[in-house]
């Protein structure tokens, strides 16, 4: 298996350190809202690894954290005037009953920063120590001047890659502090601000800062050396810069041997962000749309690669997925023969052929749109013969037809309780049909304008209205 490794710009063969295991630390949410698509992309891309590392037969330790103390927490505890602590666990909550619902595997932790808080304040002791970090009014920083490769690390890191609240000069950590020694150390302990949650300290009261909190959570967890350390692009500069930098000065040893980074959503082709408004929640999300079509959605991009949300994308994603969804009911609900046909072995060696094919793609960095290709491939060639030719089945076609699907699950996680999902599926989705409808809907875009352009707006109004309320958004040109 190859993966693209982040720390050398390529991708690499995987060896791990310890022999059929993999250790993985992977940066969750910072707990202060509720979970949106880009966290979903996030933890999909995470889920894929995991999955494929368990179909190869890996044992698989995986650590994702909540961050639940930073300044974006207590900024939101200040705003609703409610405990740090009690709005932490709203949005936890809220981000494992996605984790459900989106039938993401279990982490084998999911520790808190605030249960890490002797472990940092010991970190952080340890770095003064060796010269790497100060304390200057109550507070401590990490100097970068004494870590020398600081600059090397991640070093072609465009602006594509650094998140609108974490670049370097409003960093939260970087940012804090006017007597620091250079302007680019940043916080490892904060001084208490009045009102401020706190902890004790050798340097008073206070509290860590976001960076050294997922440090110590890996190290305290995974050990000093782990196999790969993951997160959205946006955190390879300052924060995954600045985890290797106060890690490795504090343990000696390199910190993860492949830093692996997922991509951004994009919205109508504008990158997901606050300051545009055009976030989504998964919440909001999963009330149009199948959690599963969701899921479906985001794998059918590459999890480096930024992924467009759009209501035609989606929309796109339902068609094929429930096209997927009517063949296996389809197979599920036919007929057995006692007969080996030609053409139900020629399919049987199809599977076998398109899953060599898909376990190739996915050794080459977890390439999920060839696979993803590759099934809907087999899947039209099996409707094409079966389905639309009416050829009968074997019992032999449809073991391994069913065998096939079982591995996709383990590898994509997109069939969860199947039996109840195909009984339940409405029917037919066939291209036929979609065909059909896509002839009815042109043919009343048509009259529409011809209503238009003889100014019978009232009736054309209705039939744009009754349109969109299917999901068709139709655009008028002026009339003159």
């Amino acid at each position: 298996m190859q993966i693209y490794n982040s720390l050398t710009f390529q991708k690499e063969d995987f060896k791990p350190i310890k022999k059929n295991e993999v250790k993985i630390y992977w940066c969750g949410p910072t707990v202060y809202e509720s979970p949106h698509l880009g966290h979903m992309k996030s933890a999909v891309s995470l889920d894929l690894i995991h999955r494929y590392f368990r179909f190869k037969g890996f044992e698989v330790k995986l650590i994702k954290n909540y961050t639940d103390i930073d300044d974006k927490i207590i900024a939101r505890s200040n705003e609703l005037n409610q405990d740090y602590r009690k709005i932490a666990e709203k949005y936890i909550q809220e981000y494992e009953d996605m984790m459900d619902v989106l039938n993401i595997f279990k982490d084998t932790k999911n520790p808190r920063a605030t249960e890490v808080i002797p472990f940092i304040i010991h970190f952080i002791e340890k770095l003064i120590e060796k010269g790497n970090a100060y304390e200057k009014g109550g507070s401590v920083y990490f100097a970068v001047n004494s870590f020398p490769k600081y600059h090397q690390i991640m070093q072609n890191v465009s602006d594509e890659d650094i998140g609108e609240e974490d670049d370097y000069s409003t960093d939260q950590d970087t940012a804090y502090g006017q007597d620091k020694y250079d302007p680019r150390d940043f916080a490892l302990w904060k001084k208490m601000k009045k009102g401020e949650p706190y902890w004790e300290s050798p340097w008073g009261k206070g509290r860590p800062g976001w960076h050294i909190e997922c440090s110590a959570m890996a190290l305290n967890f995974l050990g000093e050396t782990i196999d790969i350390h993951g997160g959205g692009q946006d955190l390879k500069f300052p924060h995954h810069r600045n985890e290797i930098a106060q890690s490795e000065s504090y343990t000696g040893k390199p910190f993860a041997h492949y830093f692996v980074h997922n991509g951004f959503i994009n919205v109508d082709d504008e990158k997901m962000s606050k300051s545009l408004g055009n976030y989504f929640l998964i919440s909001e999300i999963i009330k149009e749309y199948d959690p599963m079509v969701v899921r479906w959605f985001l794998i059918t991009s590459h999890y480096r690669s930024s992924i467009n949300y759009s209501l035609e994308n989606m929309e796109q994603s339902k068609k094929s997925y429930n096209r997927l969804i009517n063949t296996i009911k389809q197979i599920n609900e036919s007929n057995v023969s006692n007969e080996e046909t030609q053409a139900t072995k020629n399919l049987a060696n199809a599977i076998s052929t398109a899953r060599s094919n898909i376990l190739t793609f996915l050794d080459d960095d977890l390439d999920t749109p060839k696979a993803i290709a590759e099934l809907l491939s087999l899947s039209r060639e099996i409707n094409r013969i079966i389905l639309q030719e009416a050829k009968p089945i074997s019992r032999n076609f449809k073991d391994t037809f069913f065998k096939f699907i079982d591995e996709l699950d383990a590898l994509f996680g997109i069939f969860p309780d199947l039996e109840s999902r195909i009984s339940k599926f409405s029917g037919a989705y066939t291209e036929e049909a979609e065909k059909t409808i896509e002839v009815l809907v042109k043919i009343l875009q048509e009259t529409r304008e011809d209503l238009r352009n003889r100014k019978i707006f009232d009736l054309s109004d209705k039939i744009r209205d009754k349109l969109r309320d299917l999901g068709i958004d139709i655009k008028d040109k002026k009339i003159t």
